[in-house]
C-alpha cells in the first residue's frame, strides 16, 4: 500500500482527493478538512464519546506508519536501448524512493547480523517487495531482517520503534549544528546556509567513537574559518546563501584544516559539544549499564518459568524499557569516545604548534586526524 492507493480508498478516498492537504501532520487542517465527518470518525465518536481525529490520535497514526513504513524504488525497470545518460548531473536512473507499507515485512525484527541483502526491496519485474533470509531458519523461529546498514541501537529505538537483535551496535550521537555553533560572522552565515540547501537539511553533528567524520569537520570549518580563509577557499565576499553550486566546492576545500587558530577553534568546540551532551543525561553509563543488567536478567527469568506476565503489556514495557537503556549507552557510548578523540587531536595540534619554527601546515594538521572517518570523500 502507497500514499496513491488511499485515493482508490472506497472509506476516504473522496476526502482525500477533496482535502488536498499539503501538511497531513497538521491535525486542525485534517479537522478543518472534514476528517471528522466521515463515516468511521462518526461511529468512533458515538462508540468512545471522542473525536476521532484529535492532536493525540494524530501523532498516535504518525508514529505508527513512520515506525511500520519502507522506503522504496518503485521506478520501473530501464530500457536495455536507453541512451548513456550518467553524464547528465541531474539524471537519475531511479525514481524517488515511495513511502509504502508492506503488512508482513512490517512484523519484523531487525538484526545488526543481517546485511544489506536482507533489506526488503521492490522488484519491479515480480511486481512485488521481496526480502532474502540472511542465514537458515528452523521451522517456527522468528525471522529477521535488516532495516538498513550502520544502524545503532538508537536509531532502531527512535526511528523504527522497535527493539533489535544482535549483539552488535553502531554507538553515534546525532545533533543539529547549530544547537552548538554560532556562525563567526555572516559569511560563515551565508555559506551554513547555502550548505543547508545543498544537502537538503541543518548540517548535522554527527559524532562517533572516532569522532566526528570529514563532513561534520568541515562544517564546522565553515561556521569559524575567518573571512580571510573563507576567501581562500573560494567562498568570495560576495557569496550568498543561495550560491550552492560554489558552495560545494568550498566544502571540498574545507574538509581538510585550514589554519592552526581555526582548528584549535573547531576542536574546542568539539570539546564543549561533547561536554554539554554528556552533561544533559540524568543518568551515568554506567548506571543505564547495571540497570540493562538487571531487566535483561528479569526478562530471562520470566521467559525460563513460563510466566504468564511473559505475554502481557508489563512484559511489553520491559522490552521497551531495555531498547531505550541500549539506545541511551549507545549515544553516551559515542559521545565517551568522541571525547577521548578529540582529546588525543587536541594534543597532537598542541604538539605541533610547540614545536618552533613555522606554523603546521594544512597537510601536518590533517596527518593529525588519520583515518577517523569512513567517508574521507564526503565533499570531494
Amino acid at each position: 500500500m502507497t500514499a496513491n492507493t488511499a485515493v482508490k480508498s472506497k472509506l476516504c478516498g473522496n476526502f482525500v482527493k477533496s482535502a488536498e492537504l499539503p501538511e497531513w501532520q497538521d491535525t486542525e487542517q485534517l479537522v478543518a478538512a472534514g476528517a471528522n465527518q466521515l463515516e468511521v470518525a462518526q461511529r468512533w465518536e458515538q462508540q468512545t464519546q471522542s473525536p476521532l481525529v484529535s492532536l493525540a490520535s494524530v501523532a498516535w497514526a504518525a508514529a505508527v506508519l513512520l515506525g511500520r513504513s519502507f522506503q522504496l524504488d518503485m521506478s520501473e525497470p530501464e530500457l536495455p536501448l536507453e541512451p548513456d545518460m550518467s553524464w547528465y548531473g541531474s539524471w537519475q536512473a531511479h525514481g524517488p524512493a515511495v513511502l509504502a507499507l508492506v503488512p508482513w515485512a512490517d512484523m519484523l525484527r531487525h538484526s545488526s547480523e543481517a546485511g544489506e541483502g536482507a533489506m526488503l526491496a521492490y522488484d519491479p519485474e515480480a511486481r512485488a517487495a521481496l526480502l532474502a533470509a540472511h542465514k537458515p531458519y528452523a521451522p517456527g523461529a522468528e525471522v529477521f531482517d535488516s532495516h538498513g546498514p550502520g544502524l545503532s541501537w538508537a536509531d532502531l529505538i527512535m526511528d523504527h520503534g522497535c527493539v533489535g537483535e544482535g549483539a552488535s551496535d553502531n554507538p553515534r550521537y546525532d545533533a543539529l549544528l547549530s544547537q552548538h555553533l554560532q556562525p563567526r560572522g555572516p559569511r560563515n552565515a551565508a555559506l551554513l546556509e547555502a550548505l543547508t540547501t545543498l544537502t537538503g537539511g541543518p548540517p548535522a553533528l554527527v559524532l562517533t567513537p572516532s569522532g566526528p567524520d570529514v563532513t561534520c569537520m568541515a562544517a564546522l570549518r565553515a561556521g569559524i574559518a575567518s573571512d580571510a580563509e573563507l576567501i581562500k577557499a573560494g567562498w568570495r565576499s560576495g557569496s550568498k546563501g543561495s550560491d550552492v553550486e560554489l558552495c560545494a566546492r568550498v566544502m571540498g576545500r574545507l574538509s581538510v584544516p585550514v589554519s592552526l587558530a581555526t582548528e584549535r577553534r573547531v576542536l574546542q568546540l568539539l570539546e564543549q559539544a561533547v561536554q554539554a551532551c554528556v552533561a544533559a543525561y540524568p543518568a551515568t553509563i554506567d548506571a543505564d549499564r547495571q540497570e540493562l543488567q538487571q531487566l535483561v536478567q528479569q526478562q530471562q527469568q520470566q521467559q525460563q518459568d513460563g510466566d504468564s506476565i511473559a505475554e502481557s503489556a508489563e512484559a511489553e514495557g520491559l522490552q521497551i524499557r531495555i531498547g531505550v537503556l541500549r539506545a541511551l549507552i549507545s549515544e553516551k557510548t559515542a559521545l565517551l569516545g568522541c571525547a577521548e578523540a578529540v582529546a588525543a587531536w587536541q594534543s597532537a595540534v598542541g604538539a605541533l604548534a610547540a614545536g618552533g619554527g613555522a606554523q603546521p601546515t594544512p597537510e601536518q594538521l590533517a596527518a593529525v586526524y588519520g583515518s577517523n572517518s569512513d567517508d574521507d570523500d564526503g565533499w570531494t
